[in-house]
């Protein structure tokens, strides 16, 4: 059966939007995915007839920078506890549960990388055959929302595709959400899935009515509804929707454009070469006739030979290039892209900064790090939101309550958390003492007051404290 694409407000007219809007950003992004994943454009524009020497020459003077400055952000966003109405001040066991269930440790670091590297990433909300609830993170260049332009919260629509290898089917996955009675209350958020048989991959994206076919195991024309009214797939968005270094393409670029034209001096002029230079207008050979060009074999070379060289030639070394300058520009770029990124320079270029320029660039990272942490504190609260109205638990889906504490973007030495311990004995709580200045994690704060109790009620025995008789 056709799907329906007429209907602007008809699942296929989704699909056909959602398709376009994917297709529409899909070169920017897999532009920036390049930069990350150390494929970035080459230097010298090759065409289909370049030798595969030339081309991987020019790969070698390629610098991932890209990774670098999204793996400085990404290694200091960790979630370290999760708070809800029922929890109040602790930890929320149920919803730390199902954290550790979905591998969201893992699962969320991939979607940050997504997030800083190719500027949004995306997390779906569902349920297994069992009710529990699935909660995966998803790439940009496979999923796709559709959000109310007064309010970006708010997701009208949303849609995944991809190719499934072992069924050999494309899938197309679309989410609506409920509409608002005239009472106020809610109708369930709906889900369709179409699919189409297909051997492999393709290279683009693409949707045809007459091709793809709803399917009935999931609902078919209908739809499968949802325990709520929310689309259940949340969007992490990097500031101002733009990668972490796709403002800073340009200084990449030079970059390598530089380190590659330094390779090449220093594969073709840098080191010193032998020159013979002969003068072969005076020049007469052994039988007096005049000499007006140099033989093909002057310099043969084999085992057991002499060289002969032609008369008046002169033998001299050239001098070796000098590749300062180029190397001095190299740095300076680097300097430059350090500072647009308010990355260290040590980052880039270990032990080549004074200790003030660098304490600041750290602090700038730091910053940076918070301002990650608090973008994608709203999303996650979102996240767990819709998980648990999927699961049901109205209690903790108070949306007000949930809370998410981070790890510290800074790091401490022992010697320093040892001393700062030392001195909030009198002010702070253990517990607090534990979690904000030793940095413990949940786990780690309840293994140490356990260990303590344990070691209190030991010494409490030793010492006849607990002996009554």
């Amino acid at each position: 059966m056709t799907i329906d694409v007429a209907d602007p407000n008809s699942p296929g007219a989704w699909i056909v939007k959602g398709v376009k809007k994917l297709n529409l950003r899909l070169p920017r992004l897999q532009k920036l995915a390049g930069y990350h994943d150390g494929t970035p454009p080459l230097p010298v524009p090759v065409g289909s007839g370049a030798s595969a020497a030339f081309t991987a020459f020019q790969k070698k003077s390629c610098t991932n920078f890209g990774e670098l400055i999204v793996g400085s952000l990404r290694e200091r966003c960790a979630v370290r506890e999760i708070r809800t109405a029922v929890s109040s001040d602790q930890v929320d066991d149920v919803a730390w549960q199902i954290w550790k269930d979905n591998g969201l440790d893992v699962e969320f670091s991939d979607v940050l990388e997504n997030m800083l590297a190719l500027s949004d990433a995306y997390m779906i909300i569902g349920q297994d055959e069992d009710g529990e609830v699935i909660i995966t993170g998803e790439d940009p260049r496979q999923v796709v929302t559709f959000h109310n332009p007064a309010r970006q919260s708010e997701v009208r629509a949303a849609m995944k595709v991809f190719h499934d290898a072992d069924e050999k089917r494309d899938y197309v996955y679309l989410y609506l959400p409920g509409e608002r009675r005239d009472d106020g209350t809610w109708t369930n958020a709906r889900r369709w899935v179409a699919y189409r048989e297909r051997s492999g991959p393709g290279k683009s994206i693409s949707f045809s009515p007459s091709t793809y076919v709803w399917d009935d195991t999931r609902g078919g024309e209908d739809g499968e509804e949802l325990n709520h009214h929310l689309v259940p797939v949340v969007r992490f968005r990097n500031r101002r929707g733009i990668g972490e270094f796709e403002p800073h393409l340009d200084i990449l670029d030079r970059i390598n454009h530089k380190t590659y034209n330094a390779m090449v001096i220093a594969a073709y002029q840098a080191f010193k070469q032998m020159v013979i230079q002969v003068d072969v207008e005076d020049a007469v050979d052994e039988d007096g006739n005049e000499i007006d060009s140099i033989p093909d074999n002057v310099l043969t070379t084999d085992p057991g030979s002499w060289i002969q060289l032609p008369y008046n030639s002169k033998v001299f070394q050239t001098a070796q290039a000098d590749m300062q300058g180029i190397q001095s520009a190299i740095k300076d770029d680097i300097r430059e892209l350090a500072a647009v990124t308010r990355r260290p320079l040590s980052m880039f270029a270990p032990d080549s900064e004074s200790a003030a320029g660098a304490q600041a660039n750290v602090e700038g990272l730091i910053f940076a790090t918070e301002d990650k942490q608090i973008r994608c504190t709203a999303a996650l609260v979102d996240v767990l939101y819709i998980a648990f109205l999927t699961r049901g638990d109205t209690e903790r889906a108070n949306k007000a309550k949930i809370t998410i504490d981070w790890k510290p973007a800074s790091r401490y030495v022992v010697t320093d958390k040892a001393s700062a311990a030392a001195q909030a004995t009198s002010s702070l709580a253990k517990r607090t003492i534990m979690r904000e200045i030793w940095q413990f994690s949940p786990e780690q704060v309840a293994q140490a007051e356990a260990e303590a109790a344990d070691e209190a009620l030991l010494a409490e025995e030793l010492t006849g404290g607990g002996n009554t008789a």
